[in-house]
């Protein structure tokens, strides 16, 4: 039975709320102000807390950052129901941590049916380790590109989503620390972030505070997301980010980083771990450049060329710069080109529907996905899986279809 806490200090809401969820059989205990629902919280361990913001001690906002410092409810989902509905009041929750926000008065049946939601993401959300094979390590693909505006978040984003969808255990790490947009591309609010285990030594690093910090899409890929503030962002250091990668690699099949535009430490942490770095380039001379110089940094670094997979994205309609003029210039070819699509692709980001879920059909997802399958591991190409996942029969059946 889920059981519910409602913290608010009219005795009346308390009697409203119970009568709205009656239909989802749960179990609900109240508190009547924040501190003492902080209190309840943590010796009831809730399933859902719904909070109200105008207290007589503290508000609901603080209610729920409190909550979220705590790691037994980092997954915890978190609704606030309040009187205030302009869109700071809405704003001002979701960056404090809540999952959903619902005004008073409400519709009954509309908090019922949100709550619902909330407890079937939430069983989503990965809580412990796995035990894996240590020869059975993550395969990690690190997204790159030394000039902004090229489309890395977005190759990012959508190929650790076909991942997960074709085998169904991967995660995305946003590592672009001072602005990152994957939990805005995923439209998902920000629990906890990076900064939330920044300030941890090697030794005092586990899974136990990784899993803190990890969130779940609603298709189940699992992501851990760059700080709001690029002052949190500035915490995070190679000693951390390197044994957290190490223990992800035991836990996952794939890992999907997004990186800064840049050979930052945290940058070179992500590329010395990587599998396969995806370098990204746009048909112009500032990426061109930019692309020149990182291939000639990596030479520097050691990476084995076949580690480096250049790829092209959204080549400009009657481009002066042709796909073969700068695989001339820059002396490697690229394993993929993805088409003009900036209205899709724009369109995506900001209803936070990555293409690969919203749109399979359209010719940039269809290359997107069976991309996915291209960079997978040898032996999960090789072989059907035992429970086929519908992206991989998707990508099976083109397969089938180009050697007809």
């Amino acid at each position: 039975m889920t059981r519910i806490l409602v913290i608010d200090d009219e005795p009346l809401n308390h009697q409203l709320v119970s009568k709205a969820l009656e239909s989802l059989n749960c179990q609900i205990i109240s508190a009547e102000d924040g501190d003492s629902g902080i209190a309840r919280a943590r010796t009831w361990k809730p399933d859902i807390i719904i909070t109200d913001v105008m207290m007589p001690d503290i508000n609901g906002y603080e209610v729920t950052r409190r909550l979220r410092r705590e790691e037994q409810f980092y997954a915890t989902p978190i609704l606030v129901l309040t009187a205030q509905s302009g869109l700071k009041d809405k704003l001002h929750a979701f960056e404090a941590g809540a999952d959903d926000y619902l005004s008073k008065p409400f519709e009954p049946a509309e908090l019922a049916a949100r709550i619902a939601v909330l407890i079937r993401r939430s069983e989503m959300i990965p809580v412990a380790t796995v035990e894996r094979d240590p020869a059975q390590l993550a395969r990690t693909i690190a997204v790159h590109s030394l000039r902004g505006g090229t489309g890395c978040s977005t190759l990012a984003v959508n190929i650790g989503l076909s991942l997960n969808n074709l085998w169904s255990s991967a995660i995305l790490l946003d590592l672009t620390m001072t602005a990152g947009q994957v939990a805005l591309m995923l439209n998902k609010n920000l629990r906890r972030t990076w900064a939330d285990v920044a300030h941890y030594k090697q030794d005092e690093l586990d899974m136990d505070l990784l899993n803190s910090i990890i969130s779940a899409h609603d298709y189940g890929l699992s992501f851990i997301a760059a700080p709001t503030f690029p002052d949190e962002g500035e915490t995070l250091r190679s000693e951390t980010l390197t044994p957290a990668i190490t223990m992800l690699k035991e836990r996952f099949q794939y890992i999907v980083i997004d990186l800064p535009h840049n050979f930052s430490e945290i940058s070179l942490s992500a590329l010395d771990a990587a599998d396969i770095i995806l370098l990204a380039s746009t048909p112009d001379m500032a990426s061109v450049r930019a692309t020149a110089a990182a291939l000639d940094a990596y030479k520097k670094l050691g990476y084995p060329t076949g580690k480096i997979k250049p790829v092209l994205n959204a080549p400009f309609p009657r481009s002066s710069l042709s796909k073969e003029k700068i695989e001339s210039a820059m002396g490697m070819e690229f394993v993929a080109t993805f088409p003009h699509a900036v209205d899709l692709v724009v369109e995506a980001i900001n209803l936070g529907r990555p293409l690969v879920l919203d749109k399979p059909q359209e010719a940039i997802s269809v290359l997107l996905e069976d991309f996915a399958f291209f960079i997978s591991k040898p032996e999960h190409k090789k072989n059907k899986p035992e429970n086929p996942t519908e992206a991989w029969n998707r990508v099976y059946k083109r397969y089938q279809s180009r050697k007809k």
